[in-house]
């Protein structure tokens, strides 16, 4: 029974260390285990990031560079459109110069004592009242030139801009047109024909037209980011 009970206890221990060891094995392959997969993880995201950050670094490029290419686009655009705008400012000027010039004939002293066949003097300079059919088919000319120039430029303005300035161009074409039918209206004498002309213009509300173009020309400013004042100091 002895050497039984020592058997017995000899194979418990052995046992017990067995499986001490096993469960120490099982430790260290779970630790390793752990560490292994942690690594691979971290290779893998190392390698991923590489990636990651080289397409990003791409993807930045690209966009700088189609960014810059919308800027200088844009520049362009911004450019042109003022050119653009400056040049309707001044084409908008000249018009009303040119009415202002046939409107202020109806103030002239000698309108009364003119046939209208000749300058009354020789040095009768070229604003002679005697010359108002030569400006009334110059503004005339100069309408249809600027509204086909307006018409070929009409996506530069916005809609309401190009409206206004349609709507005030053909006020202008009408009243000229008009001033035409009584030039060459022959059943009147030249000076009856000269005085129905002038009156066409005299009669014009010149105003309403200045006061749409300064309109026009503050939604230009605000179009192109232009302040209306100035800061004072």
């Amino acid at each position: 029974m002895n050497n039984l009970g020592m058997f017995l206890e000899w194979i418990s221990i052995i046992g017990g260390s067995i499986s001490v060891l096993i469960t120490i094995v099982l430790s260290i392959a779970k630790l390793l285990g752990k560490n292994l997969i942690d690594e691979w993880f971290e290779r893998r995201n190392k390698k991923y990031q590489v990636q990651l950050d080289k397409e990003l670094a791409e993807y930045k490029s690209k966009l700088d560079s189609k960014l810059e290419i919308l800027k200088i686009s844009y520049g362009n655009v911004f450019s042109e459109r003022m050119v653009i705008f400056k040049e309707a400012c001044v084409r908008m000027q000249e018009t009303e110069k040119l009415c202002n010039r046939l409107a202020s004939y109806k103030n002239y002293d000698c309108k009364d004592n003119v046939n209208f066949e000749k300058p009354c003097k020789s040095e009768c300079p070229n604003e002679c009242i005697v010359n108002y059919t030569k400006v009334v088919f110059e503004m005339r000319n100069y309408l249809r030139e600027a509204t086909y120039w307006f018409e070929s430029n009409e996506f530069f303005f916005s809609l309401d801009q190009y409206y206004e300035l349609l709507k005030a161009y053909k006020e202008f074409l009408v009243l000229l047109e008009k001033a035409s039918d009584v030039i060459m209206d022959l059943s009147i004498s030249e000076k009856d024909r000269a005085h129905r002309c002038l009156d066409i213009f005299a009669e014009f509300n010149i105003d309403k037209y200045n006061e749409a173009r300064n309109k026009l020309i503050d939604s230009f400013r605000y179009t192109l980011n232009i302040p209306i004042m100035s800061k004072g100091e």
